[in-house]
């Protein structure tokens, strides 16, 4: 359930990662893998020419892939489609 004194972003962004837990769920350990090979890829081409490859950055770009593979929304598309009351995402309280 969901916290009544909850900001909208904070709704948002636990939305989010109800939606990228529930992604890595349905995955085989196989393609789950294959993403974080995905992933390290994409960090090791980084413009900075830094690696700073921990577990909590290469988590941070495993997620980052599957939002863009599940195709969610911005906070601020997220939030004008939850003011219209599209089912399916929490309730935000203005």
């Amino acid at each position: 359930m969901a916290d009544s004194h909850a900001s909208p972003r904070q709704l948002y962004l636990a939305w989010i990662e109800e939606q990228i837990e529930e992604y890595k769920a349905r995955l085989p350990r196989d393609e789950l893998l294959q993403l974080a090979d995905e992933a390290v890829r994409a960090l090791f081409t980084s413009e900075d020419e830094q690696y700073p490859l921990t577990e909590i950055l290469l988590r941070d770009a495993v997620d980052a892939l599957i939002v863009r593979r599940l195709g969610l929304p911005s906070y601020r598309a997220w939030l004008r489609r939850r003011r219209r009351g599209s089912p399916g995402d929490p309730p935000v309280s203005s």
